[in-house]
C-alpha cells in the first residue's frame, strides 16, 4: 500500500538528488495505483509547465502500468493515437514509472519533469 510516509519518503528524495545533481529544477508527482494524486513538489525555479507535465506522467505510469518511455513505444509500435484511449490525462512523454512494492503489485507511480526526457525517466 502506498502510504503517506512513503510517498513523502519518494518525493524528498528525488529532489533531494536533483537539488545536488547540478541539473535543472523538476517537479515530482506521486500518484496512487489509480492515478490519484497523493503527493507533489516542484523545486524552486523549475517551470511551471513542469508540475503539469509531472502529474500527467504520473497519473499515465499508474493508469496504463508500465513506464511512460514503454507507452510512447507501443504508440509508436502499434502506429496508436493517444486520443484512441480517451483519456485527455495521458501523456506519453518519458519520465515516469509504476511503484512496485515487494510483491510485485503496483501500488502507484511517480513522474518527474524538468529535464531532457532521456534524463527525466
Amino acid at each position: 500500500m502506498l502510504t503517506t510516509d512513503i510517498v513523502y519518503r519518494i518525493l524528498n528524495q528525488i529532489l533531494d538528488e536533483a537539488k545536488h545533481d547540478g541539473g535543472a529544477p523538476v517537479s515530482v508527482a506521486v500518484c496512487d495505483q489509480d492515478g490519484s494524486l497523493a503527493g507533489f513538489l516542484k523545486m524552486d525555479g523549475a517551470a511551471v509547465r513542469t508540475g503539469h507535465l509531472a502529474r500527467h506522467k504520473a497519473y499515465t505510469a499508474a493508469r496504463m502500468q508500465a513506464r511512460t518511455a514503454d507507452f510512447l513505444a507501443r504508440l509508436k509500435r502499434e502506429h496508436l493515437d493517444i486520443c484512441y484511449f480517451c483519456d485527455p490525462n495521458l501523456t506519453p512523454l518519458p519520465g515516469a514509472a509504476p511503484l512496485v512494492n515487494k510483491d510485485g503489485d503496483i501500488i502507484g507511480s511517480v513522474g518527474i519533469s524538468g529535464r531532457p526526457s532521456e534524463q527525466d525517466q
